[in-house]
């Protein structure tokens, strides 16, 4: 029987008792006796239970935290791995840019030095073209020469 019933059962046993003045209450004496028999037989297996109860409903409770904790580190861990892929992102963009800085810089550096090479070979070729020019002008000069003086020797 188990706790309820026979506390129910002490419940009837006082209400069908004989009651007398000054709140006193005669009961049936062996009934009353095998009542407090079963309910000390009933409450180790009750308490047993209720243990039984409270160890599963423990067991229950530490295996929700521990997979709630797995869950939550989990979570955190995936967080953690897109933040680093993002940080790394952001890394490999800031660093794209300043090769692509570096690299503009040193083109317009190169085309600087293309160009001043450039006017440098210009300006030597204009020279050897003036000096080529005055040295044809001289053959020119002296082929004139020759030919007003061989149109006067004639």
């Amino acid at each position: 029987m188990d706790l309820e019933n026979l506390i129910d059962e002490l419940e009837g046993l006082l209400q069908r008792a004989v009651h007398i003045p000054g709140g006193k209450a005669l009961v049936d004496e062996a009934t009353f006796r095998q009542i407090l028999t079963e309910l000390r037989n009933t409450v180790p297996d009750q308490l047993q239970m209720g243990n039984r109860i409270a160890t599963e409903r423990e067991r229950i409770l530490a295996e929700a935290r521990a997979q709630a904790q797995r869950t939550t580190d989990e979570a955190r861990n995936l967080l953690n791995a897109r933040l680093d892929d993002q940080a790394v992102v952001q890394a490999a963009r800031q660093r794209a840019k300043e090769i692509q800085i570096e690299a503009e810089q040193k083109a317009a550096a190169l085309r600087t030095e293309t160009n001043q090479y450039v006017v440098g070979q210009l300006g030597a070729l204009e020279a050897r073209l003036q000096r080529l020019l005055r040295e044809v002008q001289a053959g020119q000069r002296v082929l004139g020469q020759e030919h007003t003086e061989s149109g006067s020797q004639s």
